[in-house]
């Protein structure tokens, strides 16, 4: 058995060697990319990747250490990208255009009396002329289609989290996100006037309204709960009914609109329940107070691509706000992901990042630059 001082000064001797051999793989690596940039060639190959990852594997002769051999050789690729793509040139290729608050349409999910509407009209003004939809999927086909030049939805609530639908749909249309607005929302139990909470046997509200309200609900269990399209939709839809036994959850705004009263305030589980929502159009927008960028991407199905991600983000000193993963339709387990970073595109640091995360994806897009409010 060798003893620990020869065991070190073996390795030492090793170590010397290895860092020799990285210098030069490094520098061979910096000549690929100068090469391909100079010939207007494919910059990161995976197909080429995974050819010399095997290729390199297959020369370790214990079995023991090939899992080993494998993490060793990926990580050391990775270096090389990232180094590469500090050879990438940084121009910002983003088409940036000044957002529009005048003379424009704007769409929404729902009816008058909606959180949407109050959304736009926070983040718009009310004087903005707006059009209403079903579903939140018509929004976007109504911007596809001209119909609207933006268009509003929720993307999360404070307490119930994710509205998954909107970020699959944000990700399917290809459109972008230019604007953010956060507003408080306060869910009521609306119905006729003189109904009484012990009358009532049903309850109607869009199903996060219902979320959002499930311990109230939980301690009236003799109301049954009734999903529907939309807050101010079941709103209207209990006016229509004039049944004192029915009820909705949704604002006071609606109760207003649709001649509803307030059975009861505030119903809602948090009492600072908040809901994000986006606001979307067809192009990339910048303005001065821009303080957000949202990235979708995907990913190899391989250990430690999701890892390689957040260490660009926090090697490029940029603060990461959220993440979250949504399935891939056309393949099953595996994902695409969005991230919130803090920063503007015009920040060298972030267009650097940028070019490095292309090296780690197999797919990036920006979905937007915009402020918080």
């Amino acid at each position: 058995m060798k003893d620990l001082k020869t065991c070190r000064e073996e390795i030492d001797a090793i170590d010397q060697q290895i860092i020799a051999l990285f210098e030069q793989r490094m520098n061979v690596a910096k000549d690929v990319i100068t090469y391909k940039l100079a010939h207007d060639m494919e910059i990161f190959q995976s197909a080429r990747e995974q050819e010399v990852i095997e290729k390199n594997v297959n020369r370790i002769r214990n079995e023991e250490l090939k899992g080993y051999a494998k993490t060793f050789i990926q990580d050391m690729m990775n270096i090389s990208k990232t180094y590469q793509a500090t050879f990438i040139p940084s121009e910002n290729h983003y088409q940036l255009k000044a957002p529009r608050f005048d003379n424009i349409v704007v769409g929404y999910q729902g009816v008058p009396g909606s959180f949407s509407e109050s959304a736009l009209e926070t983040y718009f003004k009310e004087t903005t002329q707006r059009k209403n939809y079903v579903h939140f999927q018509d929004v976007f086909e109504a911007l596809k289609n001209d119909e609207i030049d933006y268009g509003v939805v929720p993307l999360e609530n404070s307490s119930t989290g994710a509205i998954n639908d909107n970020y699959d749909l944000i990700r399917d249309y290809g459109f972008y996100v230019v604007g953010e607005q956060s507003i408080a929302v306060e869910q009521h139990l609306l119905g006729l006037p003189g109904s009484q909470i012990e009358d009532l046997r049903e309850v109607y509200s869009h199903p996060q309204g219902l979320l959002q309200s499930s311990d109230f609900l939980d301690a009236h269990p003799y109301i049954q709960k009734h999903e529907y399209l939309n807050t101010a939709t079941s709103a209207q839809f209990v006016a229509q009914q004039k049944n004192p036994t029915i009820a909705a959850i949704a604002s006071q705004k609606a109760a207003q609109l649709y001649g509803l009263e307030i059975l009861q305030e505030n119903i809602q589980n948090l009492k600072t329940n908040a809901t994000r929502f986006i606001i979307f159009g067809k192009n990339l927008e910048t303005s001065q107070d821009v303080s957000h960028i949202s990235l979708v991407f995907t990913l190899k199905h391989h250990v430690g691509t999701l890892y390689q991600v957040m260490k660009i983000i926090n090697d490029h000193h940029i603060n990461m706000l959220r993440i979250e993963s949504r399935p891939l339709k056309q393949t099953a387990w595996e994902y695409y992901f969005y991230v919130d970073i803090e920063g503007s595109l015009e920040q060298e640091n972030i267009i650097l990042a940028l070019e490095d995360l292309k090296a780690h994806t197999i797919t990036l897009r920006v979905l937007g630059n915009y402020a918080k409010k």
